[in-house]
């Protein structure tokens, strides 16, 4: 049951008509009097038991008190001739009136207890008072003491279940709230009905949540509930400058005003008046710590909130704070979601591109090596058929990681494939690559990119780099670095590319890598470098793959468990 309105509030509110019938009937019985309950009308409430002893004996009474008179009083235990009237009020209101009349017989001890337990009064006072209105009849203090106790003893029975209704309605907010924010993903439709519950459980004018939006320092309507949209619209509310709301996110929690158009913290007080705003309680929404927003109430005259009121507040903007979070939580979850299909996507895309297995190349035996760091590289290798036995190797690295190196690695790969099909000169096709890129990335974005072209007929390489770490020749048990000085490709669109020819022996091997290779570091953060990459290199191997296996397997055993920040691409040429 909700409570009753605190304006129009009755006895019966409290209690049903039998049990004031019981709490009468007990005190008359113990008393010896007559006694009646009325509502805050005067109109009566109870009746004497329909027992012939019990009739007999109000009778008696009831004639003895018409033969001293009758009257009837308004405001608290007082004399009416032989009545006494004491008001029952709750919450500073009159819900009803207890009369009392005559009183002579002994005391009923067992009742006189009974009724006691029943009203949760102390036995021996209940006793004591009662012994002194025996004694004497026209023991009027005694009496008017009696009728207050009975009085006081019902009014707080009232004001006690009255209290227990306001505490379990709150509690049912909260938990109508909590249920309804549990599983909120639409917070446009569940917010709006969150406020719309705190003025009614709470009873008050209007109702609004504000969230903060830290770029733009202000606090942002999120849900609104019986606010004019000319208020809404009476200007920014900047957190900096609101005092009323970083004291509700403090720590203390809220932040109370009790008029808006007279305190100096209102950042609007006539738009307040004019809508109508006496007074307002702003409190936190906080998350984890972190605030995110804050709960305000309005009331339409000027009112102070009990410390219940406000931790009812507090509890409410708890839940929306924390369905906010969830919500923001399962978006991005969401969004996480639809993001990593993408990127799934764009791996197998990206994979296709790598060529698995090298291809049969007369003269040479082929191996090729890739491991990247992530889910997308950056690193690129490629082996590019041509006429006349002629086999295109390329190797190249894009600055940077994940999902934007990978873009600009399939960029450059379709870039090179499509000019190496018309253009004989390697320099001329870096350029034109390139010239491609400056025009396409941003600044800071660049790629390192080594192309060569094997003669397979007249063991002759033909190749052009561009800032890639020089590949190493292996020949006659020594090492030699193919170093140039050409300029990474995506800064200047105007560098000049210059290409070298290398005669090939039967013997020679041709690795191609990528710096994820020499700057691999272990725990101690010490780089494999060259001059272990240069030894693994020169104990050489019966086969390409033999030699790419013991370089991937020596960086990995210096390496160890440490995590790797680069991918790792290498290209083994073997000529036979």
């Amino acid at each position: 049951m909700p409570p009753p309105d605190e304006d129009d509030l009755q006895l019966t509110d409290f209690m049903d008509l039998p049990t004031l019938q019981e709490i009468q009937d007990s005190f008359a019985a113990v008393a010896n009097v007559t006694a009646r309950i009325t509502d805050a009308e005067g109109n009566l409430l109870t009746q004497p038991t329909p027992t012939t002893d019990f009739l007999r004996r109000q009778r008696a009474i009831a004639a003895t008190a018409e033969a001293e008179g009758d009257g009837h009083s308004a405001e608290g235990p007082q004399r009416s001739g032989r009545v006494y009237v004491a008001p029952i009020i709750v919450n500073n209101q009159r819900l009803g009136t207890i009369r009392m009349s005559g009183g002579a017989s002994p005391i009923d001890e067992a009742k006189l207890v009974a009724l006691a337990e029943k009203l949760n009064l102390e036995v021996k006072q209940v006793k004591a008072i009662a012994s002194q209105l025996q004694r004497s009849r026209s023991d009027r203090p005694a009496a008017i003491q009696f009728l207050f106790l009975l009085a006081n003893a019902i009014a707080r029975l009232c004001f006690q279940e009255y209290q227990l209704r306001r505490r379990i309605d709150e509690l049912t907010a909260v938990y109508n709230v909590t249920t309804m924010l549990a599983d909120a993903r639409d917070l446009n439709r569940v917010l709006p009905r969150m406020v719309e519950l705190v003025c009614d459980v709470m009873k008050v004018k209007a109702s609004s949540i504000r969230l903060i939006d830290p770029e733009q320092d202000e606090l942002v309507i999120r849900a609104v509930h019986n606010l004019s949209h000319e208020y809404l619209a009476k200007g920014r509310i900047r957190l900096s400058t609101a005092e009323i709301d970083r004291e509700a996110l403090s720590a203390k929690g809220y932040c109370y005003v009790q008029s808006m158009a007279t305190d100096p913290r209102v950042q609007y007080p006539q738009e307040a008046e004019r809508e109508g705003i006496a007074s307002m309680l702003s409190v936190g929404m906080r998350y984890k710590g972190k605030p995110i927003g804050v709960l305000r109430v309005y009331t339409s005259q000027e009112k102070h909130f009990s410390q219940l009121e406000i931790d009812l507040l507090r509890a409410v903007a708890a839940q929306g704070a924390a369905a906010i979070e969830n919500a923001r939580l399962a978006q991005e979850t969401q969004e996480a979601e639809a993001l990593e299909k993408q990127v799934a996507m764009a791996v197998d895309v990206q994979q296709r591109m790598v060529p698995h297995n090298p291809p049969q190349a007369k003269g040479l035996d082929l191996a090729c090596m890739y491991e990247p760091c992530y889910e997308l590289g950056g690193d690129l290798y490629d082996f590019l058929p041509l006429m006349g036995d002629n086999l295109g190797l390329v190797v190249a690295d894009v600055s940077g990681k994940g999902v934007p190196a990978s873009l600009i690695m399939a960029s450059v790969r379709a870039s090179l494939r499509a000019h190496v099909d018309n253009i004989y000169y390697l320099y001329e096709v870096m350029r034109r690559v390139n010239a491609m890129l400056c025009r396409d990335t941003k600044s800071g974005e660049f790629v390192t990119l080594f192309y060569g072209v094997l003669d397979t007929n007249n063991l002759r390489l033909t190749y052009c780099n561009a800032g890639h770490p020089h590949p190493l020749l292996l020949r006659d048990g020594t090492i030699t670095e193919l170093g140039t000085s050409n300029l990474v490709l995506g800064i200047d669109p105007t560098e000049p590319y210059e290409q070298i020819l290398l005669e090939l022996k039967r013997g020679d091997i041709l690795l191609l890598y990528t710096d994820g290779l020499t700057d691999a570091m272990n725990f101690q953060r010490r780089t494999y470098g060259k001059q272990r990459l240069h030894a693994a290199l020169a104990e050489g191997g019966a086969t390409a793959e033999i030699v790419a296996q013991r370089i991937l397997w020596d960086m990995r055993r210096y390496v160890g468990l440490a995590q790797r920040s680069d991918d790792v691409t290498m290209i083994v040429a073997k000529v036979l």
